[in-house]
């Protein structure tokens, strides 16, 4: 199984995504648009978003989370 792509934004709301898809888009259908802060902000100054997490526990890809 892939590991997922984090996308943060630049208030610290993270975002994942398939990695080397054709039309980047987050797993809630965010365009990912402008910087990526993933590595930029702690974990602790992050939140990942509510629609992309439902997402992962309904496809069961909490194995895919990229670890910091």
């Amino acid at each position: 199984m892939k590991t997922l792509f984090e996308w943060t934004k630049r208030l610290g709301q993270r975002h994942y995504s398939f990695p080397g898809v054709d039309f980047p888009e987050t797993l809630c259908g965010c365009p990912m648009l402008g910087n990526n802060y993933a590595t930029i902000y702690k974990d602790e100054d992050k939140q990942t978003c509510s629609d992309c997490q439902k997402v992962i526990e309904m496809k069961g890809l909490h194995g895919c989370i990229p670890s910091s």
